[in-house]
């Protein structure tokens, strides 16, 4: 049956439009359920004079009896220090402000993928208290009204910038925090449940002097004997502990080497092609995914750069035109190295000096726009590495876009000391980055990017992941949140010389 234009419209009206606003309604709602909670704990300017609290209790577990200490430190805007000890064993874990860690049975390690974002997540959620959390971006929305050991609750889930997702549970008379539910990070259907109770007076604010920690099959019962707002907390109770008594390079002098080897490393690279799978996805303001796309490239790399040449879509092979666009595509990029491999000749012939791009940047750019912090000796995939935070250098002042964007960028580096490489890189935005005074482009804080390389052959360390997530505005439309994982593989060796007319490449 086919219905009548106007009809249609009619009944894409009646079917779509009660939807869109039951959204709406449940996103209203859960914001109401949230200020009436910020209003339960003091109001938004008494919530916004905290810029640290310190939690001092005892902790026992609830199958061995076991009893022990627990200190919980923050401090704005998004610094976690927690520590438990029960029945002999230590736990502790932290978010400086650029990186993750945690020491217990398994060692001591900086935390990347999952749960690093979920300790940063729960970092910046405990220091702010759900004030400004629309200006973070974090959706919320109303998932219905359940009862949490014997009190009526509104459950509301809240998705960050990041896609990183907690369920709620506010009582319905008190509007305070009833239960929390956070993802695990390795599985999602083992998620860390936390209860609260007992809520005090502290300075006028209600702090839960009885907490409940689920996970794993464990549970803790937390009772806090002592809050205090605005203790002096020293820094260093957040940074990655001393591991190791053998001396750490400078980390200047370390970044020069690896700036100084990059010759080598990119004739090294140039030797090598690969796969690469690239699924990319948008997310839509309740979380939910609204595309999805995979491509499937082969790869090989000129002068350090890569060269992606597309071979299929959704598991699809290229059709004839799409095969002739790409090889023109492939063709045009080798001719242009070609240029500039003839300029770099005649340059160096002539004693020219080589003018750089706008928007290159360099190892010693890298080292004039950031502030290196807290460097560690780690074990990351059987190598040792080196380890270090950055964040950006207050007292420099970009002179580029490009630039501009570095060093609004905060996060961590893993460095092989004796490759002189770089094994893992992890950089989130710390505030708004606007292009063209926001009219053209607007990346909003907490954008993340991720990229790892693997040791091939023992000789060279290549890409084997990255992952971005993006939120932003462009050209004043709506907000985005754009996200895309690629996973490199198969590594082969082919020569250079071996790039065809047709833009393919010939393995050794």
């Amino acid at each position: 049956m086919r219905l009548k234009p106007g009809l249609a419209a009619l009944w894409i009206a009646a079917v779509l439009l009660p939807t869109r606003a039951s959204a709406q309604d449940r996103g209203r709602s859960a914001s109401k359920i949230i200020e009436a909670c910020i209003r339960a704990e003091g109001g938004p300017k008494r919530l916004a004079q905290l810029h640290a609290i310190e939690f001092q209790g005892t902790v026992t577990d609830a199958a061995t009896k076991a009893s022990g200490s627990f200190t919980m430190i923050l401090e704005r805007p998004n610094r976690l220090y927690r520590e438990v000890t029960i029945g002999g064993e230590t736990s502790r874990e932290a978010y400086n402000g650029k990186s993750a860690w945690r020491q217990d049975s398994s060692g001591l390690r900086t935390l990347t993928g999952d749960e690093g974002t979920i300790l940063e997540t729960e970092a910046r959620f405990r220091n702010q208290r759900f004030v400004g959390h629309k200006k973070d971006k974090e959706r919320v929305e109303l998932r219905g009204d359940e009862t949490v050991r014997g009190r009526a609750a509104h459950k509301v889930e809240v998705i960050t910038a990041t896609n990183v997702r907690r369920q709620l549970y506010f009582d319905a008379s008190s509007h305070l925090v009833l239960e929390e539910v956070v993802p695990d990070g390795n599985d999602d259907s083992k998620p860390e449940r936390i209860f609260y109770d007992d809520y005090r007076l502290v300075d006028g604010i209600p702090e839960p002097f009885r907490m409940e920690y689920q996970q794993g099959g464990r549970d803790w019962m937390v009772t806090i004997s002592r809050v205090l707002h605005n203790p002096g907390v020293d820094e260093g109770v957040f940074a990655f502990p001393a591991a190791s008594n053998r001396p750490l390079p400078d980390i200047a002098d370390l970044l020069k080497a690896v700036d100084a080897n990059q010759k080598a490393i990119e004739t090294l690279v140039g030797q090598y092609t690969c796969d690469k799978t690239e699924e990319q996805f948008d997310v839509d303001s309740h979380g939910a995914v609204k595309s999805k796309g995979v491509k499937e490239y082969n790869v090989f790399y000129l002068d350090g750069d890569e060269v992606d040449r597309l071979v299929k879509k959704d598991g699809r092979a290229l059709d004839a035109a799409e095969e002739r666009k790409e090889n023109e595509h492939i063709q045009k990029v080798v001719n242009e190295y070609e240029k500039k491999q003839a300029r770099k000749a005649e340059q160096t012939h002539d004693r020219v000096e080589v003018k750089r791009k706008s928007n290159d940047v360099q190892i010693s750019d890298f080292l004039r726009i950031d502030h290196f912090t807290n460097p560690r000796r780690e074990i990351f995939r059987g190598h040792e590495v080196i380890v270090f935070d950055f964040e950006p250098n207050p007292s420099y002042k970009p002179a580029s876009m490009m630039e501009s964007l570095l060093h609004d960028l905060t996060g961590a580096v893993w460095i092989d000391e004796q490759a002189r490489d770089v094994v893992r890189l992890e950089a989130y935005l710390a505030g708004n980055f606007k292009v063209g005074g926001g009219l053209l482009a607007s990346l909003k804080k907490g954008s993340a990017f991720t990229f790892e390389q693997s040791k091939i052959n023992e000789e060279v360390w290549l890409p084997s992941s990255l992952e971005a997530h993006v939120n932003a505005r462009l050209l004043l439309l709506k907000g985005l949140d754009g996200n895309v994982v690629a996973h490199y593989s198969n590594y082969r060796k082919f020569r250079v010389e071996s790039i065809t007319k047709q833009g393919t490449v010939k393995e050794n």
